[in-house]
Order: C-alpha cells, then sequence, then structure tokens
C-alpha cells in the first residue's frame, strides 16, 4: 500500500489519466474569476432591475457553479471514485435543502432604514419621522 506522499503526480490517476497540467489549473482559475465577474455584475446596473427572486436565483446558481468546480478540481473529487462523488453530491444537496427549508421557515428581518411609526388605526397615531426627516428638521431649524 502507497503513502499518499510516495505518489508522483505525473503518474496516471485512479482514472488512468494523467494529472492536469498547470495550464488546466490556469484555466479553471479564470473561469472562475469570469463566474465572481458575473456574480459582481448581478448586483450593478442594468442587471439589478431584475426582479428580486431572479437575482438571488441567477447567484446561487453561480456559487454552486463555482463550489462544483472548485470541489471536482481542487480537492480532486474529479479524479475520485464515483462512489465517493455520490456521497459528497449528496450531503450537498442535504445542506442545500436544509438552507432553503430554513429560509423558507424563518420570518423575514425587517429592513434597518425602514421608517418606524405607530400602530395604524389607533386614533391620533402619527407615524415617526424617518431619521432623514429629523435631521432635514433640525437642519432647517
Amino acid at each position: 500500500m502507497e503513502h499518499a506522499s510516495d505518489l508522483s503526480f505525473e503518474e496516471d490517476g485512479p482514472k488512468g489519466h494523467a494529472h492536469p497540467s498547470v495550464l488546466f489549473y490556469n484555466i479553471i482559475a479564470v473561469s472562475l474569476f469570469v463566474v465572481t465577474a458575473l456574480e459582481v455584475c448581478v448586483l450593478y446596473p442594468p442587471l439589478n432591475q431584475m426582479g428580486d427572486y431572479i437575482r438571488v436565483i441567477l447567484l446561487v446558481l453561480l456559487a454552486m457553479g463555482k463550489f462544483v468546480i472548485v470541489v471536482a478540481f481542487f480537492m480532486h473529487l474529479f479524479f475520485d471514485a464515483p462512489l465517493l462523488t455520490f456521497l459528497f453530491t449528496i450531503g450537498m444537496v442535504i445542506g442545500t435543502g436544509t438552507v432553503v427549508a430554513l429560509i423558507h421557515v424563518m420570518p423575514a428581518a425587517e429592513h434597518p432604514l425602514k421608517p418606524r411609526g405607530k400602530l395604524h388605526g389607533l386614533p391620533g397615531a402619527t407615524p415617526t419621522p424617518h431619521a432623514f426627516e429629523q435631521w432635514r428638521q433640525v437642519a432647517s431649524g
């Protein structure tokens, strides 16, 4: 039985393929950069004009794509046995499903910049002015 430190990366891997070259990993790095640039572009005009759900779905798909690329090539899962790939994929699906379920179960957080006021419907209830409005009133004297 060989120890991992005794193995040479130039030899054939478990599937009989040679280990990828430095150029291959550079191509993977450039593709990860491009996907990251696309994620940033979604947050700026004109792509930020899309609906919130579309932007979130697009960002999640791009992030999952980056995750799969990193795991497959930099963690060498692509070169491992199919059973290990299957087990890792099942764990990822369960984890993603748990996060999606928790997002839908938890109540939405109140936006920190949303103006707060008294409850509507109470006699004499007037909403408290927004912080910017309070500053403008103080500044105008």
